[in-house]
Formats: C-alpha cells, sequence, structure tokens
C-alpha cells in the first residue's frame, strides 16, 4: 500500500515545553488510523503541526512524497489535506447548504454545481431537510456535520478528524462512522482523533497511542488497547482490569 502522509521525528516546543517529541508514523492511502491518548497528550498539537497552523521544531513532514515545509494551511488545503475542528464553525450568515457549498465554490466549482454537490453531501448524512435553514437553528452536532460536509465538498486526499463526533446522537455517530467507511472505501485517508472507544474500535485499521507528547506504542487497535503501556497512560501504573475493560469496552 502507498504511503500517503510519513511524519518523521516530528517535535514541538513552546519555550521549554516540549508538546511533541520525536513523532514518527506513517499512514497509508485510503487508510483510517486512529490517534488516542489522556488529555495533553499532544493530539491537537499535532494536528496543528500537520495542518500548518505551527512550524516544527524539528523533524519532517512529507504528504504524498511532498515535503509540507513552509506550505501554508490554506497551500495544505490545496495538496487535499484538510481538518476539523472540535468546535463547530458554522458561517452563520448562509443557510445550512450555502455554507457547505463554499468548500465546492473554493474548488472552482459554479454555484449551480457546488449546490448539486452540496445537498448530495448533505444527503449523505442525513441532513437534507435542513439544506435551507439557517444553522443558528441546529443544535451543536449538527453544526459539527455542517463542518464536515463543507470539507469534503474541497475532495481531500487526507482528512483529520478532531474529536468530530464528540456531542453526537447515537443516530448520528451511525451515520458519520457509515460515511467514513464509504469515503474510505472510495479513497479518502482519515486520522480520527477520539475519545470515544466504541467509534476507535470500529473505525481504525492501525492505532496510534501518545502520551506527553511521544508515542507510547502504535499497531493493529485490539493489541494496542490492551497494551500495558496504554493503560498506564490512560489509568496509570495501578489501573486494574475491570477499570481497562470500563474505560475501553464500555
Amino acid at each position: 500500500m502507498t504511503i500517503l502522509l510519513e511524519l518523521d521525528g516530528v517535535a514541538k516546543s513552546f519555550g521549554a515545553v516540549r508538546s511533541l517529541v520525536d513523532v514518527t508514523f506513517a499512514i497509508e492511502d485510503r487508510g483510517i488510523v486512529g490517534l488516542i491518548g489522556p488529555n495533553g497528550a499532544g493530539k491537537s498539537t499535532l494536528i496543528n503541526v500537520l495542518t500548518g497552523v505551527y512550524p516544527p521544531s524539528a523533524g519532517a513532514v512529507r504528504f504524498a512524497g511532498r515535503s509540507l515545509a513552509g506550505l501554508s494551511t490554506a497551500e495544505r488545503a490545496r495538496t487535499g489535506l484538510v481538518r476539523t475542528f472540535q468546535r463547530p464553525h458554522p458561517i452563520l450568515d448562509l443557510t445550512c447548504i450555502e455554507g457547505v457549498m463554499v468548500g465546492g465554490l473554493c474548488r472552482g466549482l459554479s454555484v449551480a454545481e457546488a449546490r448539486r454537490e452540496a445537498r448530495d453531501k448533505l444527503e449523505l448524512l442525513g441532513l437534507a431537510e435542513v439544506a435551507e435553514l439557517s444553522p443558528r437553528k441546529l443544535p451543536t452536532g449538527h453544526l459539527k456535520l455542517l463542518d464536515f460536509l463543507r470539507v469534503l465538498m474541497l475532495h481531500p486526499r487526507l482528512v483529520l478528524l478532531d474529536e468530530l463526533m464528540a456531542g453526537l446522537s447515537l443516530t448520528e455517530l451511525e451515520v458519520v462512522q457509515g460515511a467514513i467507511e464509504h469515503l474510505a472505501r472510495n479513497g479518502v485517508t482519515f486520522l480520527v482523533v477520539e475519545h470515544l472507544m466504541d467509534v476507535i474500535r470500529r473505525l481504525s485499521r492501525h492505532l496510534v497511542v501518545m502520551d506527553a507528547g511521544q508515542i507510547v506504542t502504535e499497531g493493529e487497535p485490539a493489541a494496542v488497547i490492551r497494551d500495558p503501556r496504554v493503560v498506564e497512560a490512560y489509568l496509570g501504573a495501578e489501573g486494574e482490569s475491570t477499570a481497562v475493560t470500563e474505560v475501553f469496552h464500555a
């Protein structure tokens, strides 16, 4: 399988604080990689480095065989590397479908083409009925999904999902996970950052675990979740098997 994203010794420091330390892993084209770790592990910092918000203090990032050094966030998006955010960012002065259309317009579609594709995207996530509504009237879960659809309108190669599914209803979770699996089969690659272990277990084909800015372990998800180093990262050295079951199998 072709490697789409490759991180080699990536580090990020803010003064004396080391937020990322020698982060090295790869994501295969059309893969779904899970990224987990306790709060403060460095997951969001890593996403910010990958998308060009922060320059790395050391190391290299290559996307589709090309170094990302010096590229802005917008330039990285144009190469196909995009992200979602933990908090939704709706375009409040547009209807829901118009907000989704923005991604297609940025890609150069006509207004009519963007509207047709945006409607298809809304149907993908079961949101067709809110197309003409203002996002001001919608719950947070719907707003997060609209952000996701606007990103998909860019036709990305790799989507970094930063806790997209936190706060979604059970119905929304099922629809979104099915959509991600469908998109992966059709050429989109995902890095999924989540605290929802049911989501991680279902979606991840490969799992990376971070703690204190470093990779603790990575590999096949079922084995990684049971790794004593992962248990310690989440529960401390005294974590018991019953507690592990509650955290990872609830």
